[in-house]
């Protein structure tokens, strides 16, 4: 059932691929609900590999899932046919992570946004330019570089031409797959920042997918972790952080490093070894537990159910309302010594 202020709404979604390996599955998103209110910016993270990308491909019509449902202001995309989904399609739009790979070569920045905008119906050549302009200045170009090719463009530049691409249909949804992983360091800041800045500015709500978990701290309000599939706890990013309540979210913060070398010489390895299970042949019952430090008996026969630790706060755990109950601050954010 959607609730009161949901724009986006995921149900119980599945999405499966044939393997190589003949008669098997990969169940690369496995039952994941997730919701976006209006204007809200949502952090999706976990380890490469684990399905989050699936997810958000699977969510604008990229992937064909198997089973659940996607409503957008509480209409099931999947009920819809022709006309209709592509004028609710529209209201979500992609980022892709690779700007070198998602714009056309063949194409210049102008005659590459003045597609989308054709297929929103702004066909005038007069109307197309000032659009156009009006873009390029939102995502902080000028106007000179609708002449020019992407391979005339740096990476920082492409990505904004990227997600001015994906302005131009007006969406209320962008989906952002890890849009600055791709970027050097002292450029990803500033496509971050326009990022905020558009969100701020333009209201439109964003699904960001990211494994830079610290990015995700500051830039969201919620925050959905998953792995192998599945998503294993989700709550807003302050009390996520704050509260870590699943061994593989204890671990993630864990692994990120301090900028404070007193507190990194201190700092423990996460509590995590080996690699990712096979999607093909996931482990039974909860499927961290071949990873999880804290497993036990129970964790293999079991999948474990999702608790409400509080009233924005779940994690699918056995030891979840003990962890939550002795969770302190992620390590990186405890106070230096002195």
């Amino acid at each position: 059932m959607r609730e009161a202020g949901d724009l986006l709404r995921v149900e119980n979604l599945v999405t499966r691929f044939k393997s190589v390996e003949r008669g098997k599955w990969v169940t690369a998103v496995d039952d994941v609900s997730i919701r976006l209110a209006p204007g809200e910016m949502v952090g999706l993270v976990g380890e490469s590999g684990c399905g989050k990308s699936t997810l958000g491909r699977s969510i604008v019509g990229l992937e064909r899932p198997q089973s659940g449902r996607i409503l957008l202001d509480g209409v099931d995309l999947s009920s819809l046919r022709g006309r209709e989904l592509r004028e609710k399609r529209r209201a979500i739009q992609y980022v892709f992570q690779d700007p070198y790979a998602s714009l056309n070569d063949r194409q210049t920045i102008g005659e590459t946004l003045t597609e989308a905008l054709i297929i929103i119906g702004v066909k005038d050549r007069e109307a197309q330019r000032r659009r156009i302009h009006t873009l390029l200045d939102q995502v902080g170009l000028p106007d000179a570089l609708a002449e020019r090719y992407p391979r005339e463009l740096s990476g920082g530049q492409r990505q904004r031409v990227a997600i001015a691409r994906s302005l131009a249909v007006e969406p209320r949804v962008l989906i952002c797959d890890e849009p600055v992983s791709a970027l050097d360091l002292s450029i990803r800041a500033q496509v971050m920042n326009l990022f905020l800045t558009l969100h701020k500015d333009l209201g439109v709500a964003c699904l960001f997918i990211a494994h830079d978990l610290a990015l995700v701290r500051q830039a969201t309000s919620r925050t959905y972790v998953m792995y192998l599939g599945k998503i294993v706890e989700d709550a807003s990013s302050a009390e996520l952080y704050a509260r870590p309540s699943h061994p593989y979210t204890q671990a993630l913060l864990g692994s990120i490093p301090s900028a404070d070398p007193r507190v990194e010489a201190h700092r423990e390895p996460p509590p995590i070894f080996g690699d990712i299970p096979s999607p093909t042949n996931p482990p039974s019952g909860c499927r961290f537990r071949t990873r999880c430090p804290r497993a036990m008996e129970v964790c293999a026969s079991h999948p474990p159910a999702r608790l409400a630790l509080a009233p924005d706060h779940h994690a699918s755990c056995v030891i979840a309302a003990e962890l939550y109950a002795h969770s302190h601050p992620a390590p990186h954010r405890l106070p230096m010594p002195a």
